[in-house]
């Protein structure tokens, strides 16, 4: 079934609270959607949640806004997709990287939309089209952002008491506030939760993040995420062993997720689909992790209902994710499962509520990604129309 049309368009959904990280200067609810359609009249929805101050360890890849996303997705990259056969992705990412070098965001949101009206052609869901379930459901951690202690706290417990078990915590900035932070948190939520301290490269130099690492494993922290700037540090600091550390910016894609392999520069990746510009890119950085033993989990600059509907089909199907994921758990107005966990939007544009139970996140068997679009939330909250 031949693709007959791409659109992209920006939209903004209203945040519960204000979420942010090291280096982040932009503020969450900016995405851009992708309609793709058939000739059939079957639609597929993609996502892209483009930051511009975000771009990889050591300024190795440019930053994305929605202005950008939507213009390669309407000059550049539409015009090579358009008239492949819906299924035909591997065929689909090799025409947008003939076309454009980079711009993993735009690729990403074309790649999820095929994906999506592949799997409902077939009347299938996404996770089969990608191998198959390994897993039921997806333990997903609640992304507790940069803020004071007393408000830390509060974001945390509150998480947990909603059945998380799982927390990422912001740091990178205070070396003391966040082993205190992580000190506390495994003093109040025990042993049974996971705490991975995030320092989204902050702690910079190996010299540095050692001493960092040790500290934090004594108060109880299980690993830390990108403490390292670049991957000779990473190496450095995954080398003295003092806590698992997990490599973010440092692996974008396969050729990243060999190099970390290559120089021993993490215990753990996490996984974007967006990062490896969608599900085509993922699975090979997916299938290096696998064949080393690598655990991984799966993240993102937390999407909205269709971005995360790929990330829980990919988690599903892919053996070497085996941590907590961060996605969050996407609701339309006042339909929210979670107080605290998982929840960042006052809304969204998908028509009910993702299914949480006992700290993990289920999906439908409906085909494709399992999700419908609320055409008049769409409409609200798309930013090219006055």
């Amino acid at each position: 079934m031949k693709i007959t049309s791409i659109e992209a368009f920006p939209i903004r959904l209203p945040v519960r609270r204000d979420f942010k990280w090291a280096g982040l200067r932009e503020d969450l609810g900016g995405f851009v959607v992708v309609r793709l359609e058939t000739e059939g009249g079957v639609i597929g929805w993609g996502e892209a949640t483009p930051l511009p101050d975000w771009g990889g360890a050591a300024g190795r890849r440019g930053g994305e806004t929605q202005a950008t996303v939507c213009a390669m997705v309407r000059d550049v990259l539409a015009p090579v997709v358009v008239g492949l056969d819906v299924s035909d992705v591997n065929a689909a990412r090799l025409a947008m990287d003939r076309a454009a070098i980079g711009n993993s965001y735009a690729k990403l949101s074309i790649d999820i939309a095929l994906h999506d009206a592949w799997g409902k052609v077939l009347g299938q869901p996404v996770y089969r089209l990608l191998g198959g379930k390994v897993r039921d459901s997806v333990r997903f951690a609640h992304m507790v952002g940069l803020m004071g202690h007393a408000e830390a706290m509060d974001e945390a417990l509150g998480a947990l008491a909603d059945g998380c078990t799982a927390l990422q915590i912001k740091g990178g900035v205070d070396a003391d506030r966040d082993i205190e932070l992580i000190r506390e948190l495994r003093r109040e939520a025990g042993d049974g939760v996971f705490l991975r301290l995030d320092a989204n490269q902050g702690y910079r130099t190996a010299r540095n993040a050692i001493d960092i690492l040790a500290r934090l494993r004594e108060a109880g922290a299980d690993g830390c995420e990108q403490p390292g700037a670049n991957m000779s540090s990473m190496a450095a600091i995954t080398a003295r062993g003092g806590l698992p550390v997990m490599a973010d910016e440092s692996c974008w894609d396969a050729v990243d997720a060999m190099d970390v392999v290559a120089n021993g520069a993490a215990d753990w990746i996490s996984i974007y689909l967006a990062k490896a510009g969608g599900f085509v890119g993922a699975r090979k950085v997916s299938a290096i992790a696998e064949t080393m033993n690598i655990p991984c989990d799966v993240n993102g600059s937390i999407e909205s209902g269709i971005g995360n509907a790929a990330n829980l089909h990919f988690v599903l199907s892919q053996p070497c994710v085996t941590l907590p994921s961060v996605i969050p758990v996407n609701a339309p107005a006042g339909s929210h499962p979670c107080a605290y966990a998982g929840n960042y939007y006052k809304d969204d544009i998908i028509t009910e509520a993702m299914t949480v139970r006992d700290g993990h996140i289920f999906v439908t068997e409906a085909p494709g990604l399992g999700i419908e679009i609320d055409g008049a939330k769409l409409a609200q909250y798309r930013q090219d129309r006055g």
